[in-house]
Order: structure tokens, then C-alpha cells, then sequence
């Protein structure tokens, strides 16, 4: 386990700590940290959802894995949504960002890339069929509702357009239709979203422990802690009953999707907050606080 950690769990970790550290030397302050956002929200994201997307092998797909996988998401989404709202009284929006945040686990920043350095591509597919689908459905549909949430003045007509031209969502809708028609990218442009693509979990992770950086005084650990609670005990033993005991999965889809339910709380939560000018306290503090916590359990996960 301790190999795990050391090999896949803590490089990833690092980038964060680097940008926290150099916060708070004050080297890059809260607005760089807005800025790093703006590029991977309308640059990095749209390139690494539409690569994901465009080339993941959706005939190779489990879908009973992903139907019990979305299904514990469902759970656990609505389950931070009420918590968030009505026992610690947030605003709608920061609520929804709340359900988010410890329901679309830290995969593709996170659980991705360590699971593919311990264990190989052949490995990461299952967990390349849960980022496809989040994409699809738990990403794009919270990204549609925070616009009609954030557009309540807006006619029907330009809240649509607004939703229809959001980038995260372009690249959704145009991996899907290269996905399914089987299209291949030319060389050149390929050449460029790998380039800018591989540059979204980096960024993110640097721009969040920048914003982690600054002091929050006087405010309660308790939300953070509860969310972190939800996403590192919760999510991961609610998915791993429903795949063990009501399906009966195999251990080449059971693992690796415990392994992404054990993993930090998602940084996508913080990068639209950011965006849609929804405070980032609790979920920085939550995502912070479950990221340490997960290089025990996804380490532990990664050992089944």
C-alpha cells in the first residue's frame, strides 16, 4: 500500500501543496488563481472532455457498472444537496455545487492518472466509462442547471443559448458525436487538444491550492467535514455493497470503480463555483480535507 501512495497517490497531491505553499509566499495571489481557472474552464476542460469522449470505447462499456455507479451518485448528490441546504442553511446554488462536489469524485484530476500509473490503461477503462458518463449526464446536467439558476431574468431564448454555447458542454455534445460515429480527429488538431488537455489536471490542482492558501478565519469545519466523511466512507462502502452484494460484479469492474468512489471530492465543484461566482470556502475546504484523507483510501482501494 505504502508503494501506492508513494508512486501514484502523492505526485498528484504535490501540484496542489506546490500552489498552496507558493500562495502563501504570496508569489500567486487569489487572482492568478482566477485566471488559471479561466483557462482550464473554457480551454482545458472542453479539450480533455472532448480527447475522452471522442476516443473512449463505448461498445467495451459495463453498463451494469455504470447503472449502480450512477445510482450511488444520485444518492449521495441529493444527500449533500439537502445537508448543504436545510442543516447548514447555503444558498441554492452553492448547495447544488455542494451535491457535486461529493458526488462527481476527483477522477479524472486524480483517480485517472494514479490508477494508470499503478496498474496500467487495461486497468483504467472502467473508470474511463465513469468519466464518460459523468460527463455526459451529472456534469452537464448540474452545468444546465446552475445557468438556469444563474439567468432567472434571461428569456427562455438566451438562457438556452447561454447553456448551448457553454464550452464544457460544446465539448460534450462533439466528443459524443465523434465518439459514436467513430470519426478520427485530424493529426494536427489532436496534436494540439492533447497538448492543452494534459495541462487541465495540473492547472486545476495548482489553482486550487492557491485558493487553499488563503486564511479562513472563524468559519466551522463542520460542513468541509461532514462532505469529506460522505465522500471518503460513505460513497466508496454504499458503492462497494451495491456492486458486491445487489450485482454481483466482477473484480475487474468492481475495484477499479470502488477505487474512484474512494478517491477526493471533485475539483470540478471548485472550478464551476469560480465560475459561476458561487463562494469556494467550503468546497475548497472540503476538497483540501478529502484529499488528504484519500491518500488513505484510495491507497487502501488501490490494494484490493
Amino acid at each position: 500500500m505504502f508503494d501506492h501512495f508513494l508512486n501514484g497517490v502523492l505526485p498528484i497531491f504535490s501540484i496542489g501543496l506546490l500552489g498552496f505553499l507558493l500562495g502563501k509566499r504570496q508569489i500567486f495571489n487569489f487572482d492568478a488563481a482566477m485566471v488559471l481557472n479561466k483557462f482550464v474552464m473554457l480551454i482545458g476542460v472542453p479539450s480533455l472532455i472532448f480527447l475522452l469522449l471522442s476516443k473512449a470505447p463505448m461498445s467495451e462499456f459495463n453498463f451494469k457498472m455504470l447503472s449502480g455507479y450512477f445510482f450511488v451518485e444520485i444518492i449521495i448528490y441529493l444527500s449533500g444537496f439537502l445537508i448543504a441546504k436545510f442543516m447548514f442553511h447555503r444558498d441554492t446554488k452553492e448547495s447544488v455545487l455542494i451535491g457535486l462536489c461529493i458526488a462527481l469524485t476527483n477522477h479524472v484530476l486524480f483517480a485517472l492518472p494514479i490508477a494508470e500509473t499503478l496498474f496500467g490503461k487495461e486497468y483504467a477503462k472502467p473508470i474511463i466509462a465513469i468519466i464518460s458518463m459523468d460527463g455526459l449526464v451529472l456534469f452537464a446536467g448540474t452545468i444546465i442547471l446552475l445557468d438556469f439558476l444563474s439567468t432567472k431574468d434571461l428569456t427562455f431564448a438566451d438562457t438556452f443559448k447561454k447553456i448551448i454555447l457553454n464550452p464544457p458542454l460544446l465539448a460534450v455534445l462533439m466528443g459524443l458525436v465523434f465518439g459514436l460515429s467513430k470519426s478520427k480527429i485530424p493529426v494536427g488538431i489532436e496534436v494540439f487538444l492533447n497538448a492543452v488537455a494534459v495541462s487541465a489536471s495540473p492547472v486545476l490542482l495548482f489553482a486550487l491550492g492557491i485558493i487553499l492558501s488563503k486564511p479562513y478565519k472563524g468559519e466551522s469545519l463542520a460542513l468541509p467535514i461532514t462532505m469529506t466523511f460522505i465522500k471518503l466512507v460513505i460513497h466508496p462502502v454504499f458503492a462497494g455493497v451495491i456492486f458486491t452484494a445487489a450485482l454481483a460484479l466482477p473484480t475487474e469492474f468492481k475495484n477499479p470503480a470502488i477505487m474512484t468512489a474512494a478517491a477526493p471530492c471533485g475539483l470540478m465543484s471548485f472550478m464551476l463555483a469560480l465560475n459561476y461566482k458561487v463562494s469556494v470556502n467550503v468546497i475548497a475546504r472540503a476538497i483540501l480535507i478529502s484529499s488528504v484523507g484519500s491518500t488513505l483510501t484510495i491507497s487502501l482501494a488501490a490494494a484490493l
